[in-house]
């Protein structure tokens, strides 16, 4: 039963993909990474858009970094606050953006949205 239920959750985290990164400023420029459910990490480059895969996860990584982004405490956390410089994550299902945090760069952000994001960013090493 226990095989059954991995496979349950690799199908559905298929589906789920979260994006972060940082930038703004004079230039616009954006560092971006997205993190497929799949295990993928990619970086994409500001201004050329070509993205670039880094490394790919493991199953225990991803699912402990979308269970995070899935709690009723991420749920009950409204963050839309860019500044000059701006950090963000954004949570998507089914390639739809469901959860949107963003905030001034070195701003007091909840726990939770700056446990995940160290996390994520020591993942990209960042």
């Amino acid at each position: 039963m226990m095989g059954c239920k991995i496979l349950v959750y690799k199908k559905y985290a298929e589906s789920l993909s979260v994006s972060f990164g940082s930038g703004g400023g004079f230039t616009g420029a954006v560092d971006e990474f997205i993190l497929s459910g799949n295990g993928q990490l990619k970086s994409i480059k500001s201004f050329s858009k070509d993205t670039i895969v880094l490394k790919s996860l493991s199953s225990k990584e991803i699912k402990k970094i979308f269970k995070m982004l899935e709690t009723k405490s991420m749920d009950n956390i409204k963050l839309e606050t860019p500044g000059n410089m701006t950090s963000f994550i954004y949570f998507s299902k089914a390639g739809k953006i469901t959860h949107k945090y963003q905030w001034p760069e070195g701003s007091s952000v909840p726990k939770e949205i700056a446990e995940i994001f160290k996390l994520l960013c020591r993942l990209s090493n960042l």
